[in-house]
């Protein structure tokens, strides 16, 4: 049985080599999860997680054993993420309001939302369109295990930091929550030391964990609200037919060479091999969306598939199509 998978995964590895497919990443722009009115160009955001019941707060940081300003400390890497992210993105001025207002205390439920006379206040006093607010923040350790490495002195210590983080978000001019949104971010954590000791020292000193884990906490709801760059992989020809010109298009497209790349494979257009131009188009599709030209990409891949009727292009096509409408909410959401 195992002699028969073996055979049949390497005849299917043979095909996939045999059709000159590869692939090649790059980076594009997604659109937020929320789009926030145009008109909001500057935001203040504020910390209101603090405690409304502090005697609870304390029982909790002794039963848990966090540190009794644990949360609170941390709250202000959550906010400096936050700011971060949504300065990075160009589209928001951000400003951090220096008050503090209680919350519900606990992580994962959102207080009663703020007056609109104290949303109107920080949005006068900060000269803002609009509020964001932390309303909500707990964060928990727990150890997951402990491994031994190569010898007894290689000693790896796991944990899991789990953060709870609540927002809202303010519009006073339309007396409007634009956003609720309360979220669970966990993140893995491991660490090692040269002895028992040392690795349980680093273990029993969770505040760097929690801190880390509150700076993504705070990244991701600033992504919630702008547009945000992730990593994605297309599907390519390397070759086809022996043409060389694919091959070096192909080549070009690995070193990041554009112009050659474009040069060879429209040499390529000109086989009399209907493949070789059906894979030399496909291939010029990939290049204009990387290069950023949606429209142009689309083309090239309603040639490919039209055309030639290359299957990799049908479906990629749909793909362009998408991110041309997404293009569209990004622009807006940017502004441009």
């Amino acid at each position: 049985m195992n002699n028969r998978i073996i055979i049949v995964f390497a005849v299917f590895s043979i095909l996939l080599a045999g059709c000159g497919a590869s692939r090649i990443s790059f980076d594009i722009l997604v659109p937020a999860v929320k789009t926030v009115p145009a008109e909001i160009k500057t935001i203040t955001i504020v910390n209101r997680s603090l405690p409304e019941n502090t005697d609870a707060n304390k029982l909790e940081g002794l039963l848990t054993g966090e540190g009794l300003k644990q949360d609170s400390l941390s709250t202000q890497f959550v906010l400096r993420s936050l700011d971060e992210s949504m300065r990075s993105s160009g589209r928001f001025r951000v400003v951090m309001a220096t008050e503090i207002y209680t919350g519900s205390g606990i992580g994962t439920l959102l207080p009663d939302a703020l007056s609109w006379d104290i949303v109107d206040q920080l949005c006068e006093k900060y000269n803002s369109d609009a509020l964001v607010a932390l309303e909500a923040y707990d964060s928990d350790f727990a150890i997951t295990g402990a491994a031994v490495g190569r010898n007894l002195l290689d000693l790896q210590a796991q944990g899991l930091v789990t953060v709870n983080c609540g927002f809202r978000m303010y519009h006073p001019a339309s007396r409007s929550i634009l956003d609720e949104f309360m979220y669970m971010h966990r993140m893995d954590w491991g660490t090692g030391g040269l002895s028992v000791l040392a690795a349980a020292d680093a273990i029993i000193n969770k505040k760097r964990a929690i801190e880390q884990a509150s700076l993504e906490a705070g990244s991701l709801y600033g992504r919630r609200l702008t547009p945000d760059w992730i990593y994605i992989s297309r599907d390519y020809f390397k070759r086809g037919k022996g043409n060389y010109d694919l091959a070096e298009g192909a080549r070009m497209m690995q070193l990041n060479d554009w112009d050659k790349a474009i040069a060879a494979l429209e040499r390529a257009l000109q086989s009399d091999k209907i493949k070789v131009r059906g894979r030399a188009a496909h291939n010029l599709a990939v290049i204009h969306e990387i290069l950023g030209d949606l429209y142009q990409a689309k083309e090239w891949s309603t040639v490919a598939w039209g055309q030639y009727r290359i299957r990799k292009s049908r479906s990629y096509g749909y793909i362009l199509t998408n991110r041309i409408q997404e293009q569209e909410v990004i622009d807006y959401q940017l502004t441009r």
